[in-house]
Order: structure tokens, then sequence, then C-alpha cells
């Protein structure tokens, strides 16, 4: 048994935002606090940077596909291409080509 434990749980909102609960025991939070000054900071900047990230993937696969296929919408912004874009829907993750499953998996550095 680990003796990290930390739970998550994420509610989506109605305006498609979601809001995420982090309970993490004492040694958790402990590593946590060793780790950076503000853990409340260092969740906020991995979260907002991982998404950073995806959405720059997003965009540029939505340009692509856009331009491609001529479908390119009026006046587009990056937000409104990445709201446009629409996730795969994985059935099982065992099934995948090695080549897919990197575009869906989380990027550890």
């Amino acid at each position: 048994m680990s003796y990290i434990n930390c739970t998550c749980n994420l509610a989506e909102n109605e305006d498609g935002g979601a809001v995420c609960t982090i309970n993490m025991d004492v040694v958790t939070y402990k590593c946590m606090k060793s780790l950076a000054a503000s853990p409340e900071d260092w969740i906020h900047n991995a979260v907002c940077n991982r998404s950073r990230q995806e959405g720059d993937r997003i965009y540029k696969a939505e340009l692509e596909r856009h331009i491609e296929a001529g479908t390119m919408p009026a006046n587009p912004t990056k937000e409104s291409l990445i709201l446009g874009y629409e996730i795969p829907v994985i059935e099982s993750i065992n099934t995948l080509p090695i080549t897919e499953l990197s575009n869906t998996l989380p990027i550890s550095n």
C-alpha cells in the first residue's frame, strides 16, 4: 500500500467549466509543501500549463483541419477553434495503436 493518499473529485459546471477538489492526507500535503512554497500555486501552474500545451495542440490541429477542408469559420479565434474541437471518444485505451496513445495520455515532464 502506498504511503501517499490523495483523492480528486471533479464536477462539471452547467457552463462547461469544472470544479476540482483535491484531498491530500498529511504525508501527501507535507510532500507538496516540501516541493513548493505554495502547493496551491504549484497545482494551479501545473493545470494551467498542461492545459495551455493541449490547447496549442488542439488549435494547430483545428487550423490544419479547417484549412484542408476549406471550412474555416469567419473570424476564428484560438478560443473558438478549441471550443469547436470534438474530443474523440475512446472506447478502450488498450485497443489504440501506440501512435494514438501518445496523443491521449498526459505528458509528464
